[in-house]
């Protein structure tokens, strides 16, 4: 019976995963030095922006490429997809409630080290700043432990189960 290599995730999704999780670190490590300059934080925008831009592809290079072998039924495969589809979520919709709370103080988002800036695509109002920025700074942190979740589960697998689960996102 032939043996086949494990499953490891294309070039392609392994960098662009790696990529977000940098830029994930970046949004992180700057998040109170942009509450300080009062919405700004150049590194933090960049992050977030960069999130959303990577997203895209990385979202076709999973849809296009080799898929993993499922994992068995069970409470492991619920909670695993649970945890993938989230961290899916929070990757646009983090940045996105950056995007909008900037457009509900009045103000075009200015994109990080050049002049460009994006114009409000939809009028909100003032009434909305508080709310979406205290939105923003909560599903940070919802963020933050989901994806202390799933690098808790990687290094359970890696360590405890020692299944190669880890590998096909490294190297």
């Amino acid at each position: 019976m032939a043996m086949t290599a494990p499953f490891r995730y294309p070039a392609l999704v392994r960098v662009l995963h790696w990529l977000a999780v940098a830029l994930v670190a970046v949004a992180y490590l700057t998040s109170e030095s942009a509450e300080e300059a009062g919405g700004g934080g150049q590194w933090h925008v960049l992050a977030g922006l960069a999130l959303i831009v990577v997203f895209v592809p990385w979202l076709l290079a999973r849809l296009i490429g080799p898929r993993p072998p499922p994992p068995p039924p069970g409470l492991q495969a619920w909670t695993a997809r649970l945890v993938h589809v989230a961290l899916l979520l929070f990757v646009v919709v983090e940045p996105m409630l950056g995007v909008l709370t900037v457009w509900a103080e009045g103000h075009a988002l200015a994109v990080p080290f050049t002049s460009w800036r994006i114009a409000p695509l939809v009028a909100l109002g003032e009434s909305w700043e508080e709310r979406l920025e205290d939105l923003h700074a909560t599903v940070g942190n919802v963020f933050y432990a989901v994806i202390a979740l799933h690098a808790l589960a990687a290094l359970w697998h890696q360590f405890i189960r020692r299944d190669g689960t880890l590998r096909r996102m490294t190297g």
